[in-house]
């Protein structure tokens, strides 16, 4: 069953805590704790005395408490009151919760599937064994996008953090999903890009929102992965009515056309990781990778938050 994770999403400035993301320390299982960074934790050189450290943890215990007196509130996702400070009104429960997927997925386009036998022996889905086919007939290719891979199902505690860095505007949210969105880029075969791109808004629905998630999550893979961010070099440039509800021709006719690179040398010959925060049936991503490709980059991939089943219907 495909889990959920999570990452901590206070800002906080310092040597110690900059070492401690960059060679964060293993958890019991061989793996770097994503809450790492989740609440206002002063970091200690091992040099330091042990009465400073006591002094420390004893000031921020006494700060959270004082927060929570006089600043109470609930965690936006379960509910429970916040008893630390963080920079979003959401709990290290919640930020801890989402596990990467680790089940059965297609190859190619990233899709979930419940069992093996939906491959039918191969390593893709229905839908790539199609376009296979078509490329074979009439050099069609299903998706224009070489691979994909999401982070997790986009249900339970993801969906919520997703939904509240997305409609409520908590941007720290960024922090911690964007680490979740990097081990997503890290599943992919190919692991060398030469620029990174997010999906674009159009200006107006932009504006309305304030801000573009898939800019916000790209900048945080671009600064954990070192891959240069574009976020000029794929605009939109059709203001596409909602993916909601609609079948996936119905998405793909929908958003057909819609993406546009001004200035295709920036792009050509190019290796192109394109993010985004939720993937239903591909056809955004497909629509962005065709735009990109006709504009001569060597070749597009797609990372991520969450793979969502196109029957959730809020999904945009």
């Amino acid at each position: 069953m495909p889990g959920e994770t999570g990452a901590g999403a206070s800002p906080v400035s310092g040597r110690g805590l900059r070492e401690r993301l960059s060679n964060p320390k293993p958890t019991g299982h061989g793996e770097p704790p994503f809450f790492e960074e989740a609440v206002f934790k002063p970091s200690l050189s091992a040099a330091e005395p042990v009465w400073l450290a006591a002094g420390i943890r004893q000031g921020r215990s006494a700060w959270d408490s004082l927060f929570t007196l006089f600043f109470p509130t609930l965690c936006r996702i379960c509910e429970q009151p916040l008893e630390v400070f963080t920079a979003a009104p959401v709990c290290p429960d919640c930020l801890n919760a989402p596990q990467p997927y680790s089940g059965i997925e297609c190859s190619r386009c990233g899709r979930f599937l419940g069992a093996a036998a939906a491959l039918h022996g191969t390593p893709h889905c229905g839908v790539c064994r199609r376009g296979a086919v078509q490329r074979d007939t009439d050099r069609r290719d299903e998706f224009a996008f070489a691979q994909a891979r999401s982070f997790a199902s986009y249900e339970g505690t993801l969906r919520a953090l997703i939904q509240r860095l997305k409609y409520d505007g908590f941007r720290p949210l960024a922090k911690p999903l964007g680490r979740f969105l990097a081990e997503a880029a890290r599943r992919l075969e190919r692991q060398s890009f030469d620029v990174l791109v997010p999906v674009p808004l159009h200006p107006r629905r932009e504006r309305g929102r304030g801000f573009n998630q898939a800019f916000l999550l790209a900048a945080q893979v671009s600064r954990l992965r070192k891959i240069p961010l574009a976020a000029g070099d794929c605009v939109r440039v059709r203001d596409t009515p909602p993916q909601t509800g609609l079948r996936a021709a119905e998405r793909r006719k929908n958003v057909a056309g819609a993406f546009h690179v001004p200035k295709p040398q920036r792009v050509r010959g190019r290796r192109v990781l394109l993010v985004d925060d939720v993937l239903t049936t591909g056809a955004t991503a497909h629509a962005c990778a065709l735009a990109l490709r006709d504009a001569g980059a060597a070749g597009v991939w797609v990372a991520t938050l969450a793979r969502a089943h196109p029957a959730q219907v809020d999904v945009l």
